[in-house]
């Protein structure tokens, strides 16, 4: 067995994982800190195992997320290879193959749930701080621009705003009423840190992911707590409207704008404007490369040729991405790109969502919280590249990691709690 100091390493694992939540947004780089320290460790980890030649033992479910971490990874150097692209290309995605080591150290010494129970919603809040502070006393014109790039910012205070939220409906679940108070106080500050980010590609999240979480807890909330739980999110939507330099309005009425200009002016120069010019790029290079795509470095150079001839504006044939991931990847990897992009969110939803009818609180939430984290991402990535930046690669394959090591775990007290009846 590994057990170099099995107590240190498991408290250390334990404080990654928890100051992930906590630093995500509140320095420059925090998002790298934790994730970057389990990886170094997991390397050691996997070194010992095979220089002391012990069996990993993976279930099924965990070998079929390696295999998909590693098709994902291939594709990129398929296409590095097809495209004669340049090395920094795999930086990025090569971070996923780190995370491999990652796994296989959770599932030996996995975090502890009553950690993260109550890292998330101190993340949460912490994020809902941050934003305040930014927006009143720095008088930044998007909360969290100065730390990270406000759209990836404001997408992972909406998700640590919805993880909270799941954290709330199961403490309600358990009868304490006051720490479920604390989470969707916590909730709140989470939601209040996108809406301050001014990153609107974000906001569509809330209101699909808070009716997927009411209807996976259906059974368990009283209508005192649907009511008491509207009653809140209109008295923190007056509040939000009334803080000075919150700018809701004005984004709300600039993409409408937009959109009425582009319908009727074709004018591609715009916020909104411009992703449509973009995505309609991607439709005309999908046509000639259907496959494998353009590549990095073609793709951008495609839509600049196309903004040379006029079919899509000057503004939108700057840019190196799609602004929406989902396309991005179909541009520059082509149709085996986008499977396999779509084989990292379908793999653990398979895992997650026959659960969240579980009896057991602890694997619904669980379960949960993967579900909520899987969805929130994509929901992001139709109007983002979350995973051109970093901070969308850690923040993803982390957390995806941790949710399943935590579910394996659990799923294995359970059955060890069955054979002992």
């Amino acid at each position: 067995m590994f057990d170099l100091k099995h107590d240190k390493l498991a408290l250390f694992i334990n404080v990654c994982v928890g100051f992930f939540f906590l630093s995500a947004l509140t320095f420059q780089g925090g998002y790298n800190v934790a994730p970057m320290a389990l990886m170094l460790l997991g390397l050691g980890y996997s070194v010992y195992c095979l220089f002391k030649k012990m069996p990993f033992a993976l279930t099924k479910e965990a070998k079929w997320l390696i295999w998909t971490l590693l098709f994902y990874f291939s594709v990129f150097v398929l296409s590095w290879l097809i495209h004669d692209g340049k090395i920094r290309e795999l930086d990025n995605p090569s971070r996923v193959l780190l995370f491999i080591p990652v796994l296989l150290l959770l599932l030996h010494i996995p975090p502890r749930l009553n950690m993260v129970l109550y890292a998330i919603p101190l993340g949460s809040m912490i994020a809902g701080i941050t934003a305040i502070y930014d927006k009143l006393v720095l008088h930044s014109e998007m909360a969290f621009s100065s730390r990270i790039m406000h759209i990836q910012g404001g997408d992972i205070s909406m998700s640590l705003g919805m993880f909270s939220f799941a954290i709330g409906f199961y403490f309600f679940q358990k009868t304490q009423l006051k720490l479920t108070a604390l989470c969707i106080l916590a909730a709140l500050f989470g939601i209040l840190g996108s809406i301050l980010s001014t990153a609107r590609g974000g906001w569509p999240a809330l209101p699909i992911l808070l009716i997927a979480l009411l209807w996976i807890y259906r059974r368990n909330l009283s209508k005192t707590f649907f009511i008491t739980l509207i009653g809140l999110f209109t008295l923190a939507i007056i509040g939000i409207t009334q803080m000075p330099n919150n700018q809701i309005s004005e984004r709300f009425a600039a993409a409408q704008d937009d959109i009425q200009q582009y319908l009727e002016q074709g004018n591609g120069s715009t916020s909104v404007g411009a992703r449509f010019d973009m995505w309609q790029s991607v439709f005309i290079m999908v046509q000639e490369k259907p496959i494998l795509g353009w590549g990095t470095q073609g793709a951008p150079q495609k839509r600049h040729q196309l903004a040379e001839q006029g079919i899509i504006s000057q503004y939108a044939g700057q840019f190196t991405h799609a602004h929406n991931q989902y396309l991005d990847d179909l541009s520059k990897r082509g149709i085996v790109g986008l499977v396999a992009f779509l084989a990292i969110f379908v793999i653990p939803l398979r895992r997650f969502i026959p659960s969240l009818k579980s009896d057991s609180a602890e694997t619904k939430l669980i379960a949960t919280l993967g579900t909520l984290h899987v969805l929130a991402v994509m929901i992001y990535c139709l109007s983002q590249s979350f995973f051109t930046h970093n901070s969308g690669n850690l923040f993803y394959f982390f957390l995806t990691i941790v949710w399943y090591a935590l579910f394996t775990t659990q799923q294995g007290n359970i059955k060890r709690w069955h054979k002992t009846q």
